[in-house]
């Protein structure tokens, strides 16, 4: 049975363009094949756990000791309520 196809349009670096065409004929096959298959084998659910990549990372990373004073930083803390360390 065929299963008809849509057309897209995609928008990448040239550099990348050549790779994908080498990559596709390196393994005999299209670049719309590899692009399909990249699609089909990634997992739609952003990671195994199902929490965001800030849920994920966050409270993992500390300032330094000693770091210069920070507006920006601060503006951040305040805003997502996080303990002044």
């Amino acid at each position: 049975m065929h299963t008809m196809k849509t057309r897209i349009t995609l928008t990448i670096d040239p550099q990348m363009v050549r790779r994908a065409k080498r990559i596709a004929h390196l393994r005999h096959t299209s670049v719309s094949a590899l692009v399909e298959e990249f699609v089909r084998q990634t997992p739609v659910e952003r990671n195994a756990s199902g929490s965001s990549f800030a849920q994920q990372w966050a409270g993992k990373f500390r300032v330094a000791a000693g770091a210069k004073p920070d507006a920006r930083l601060e503006a951040l803390k305040a805003r997502y309520q996080l303990d002044a360390e």
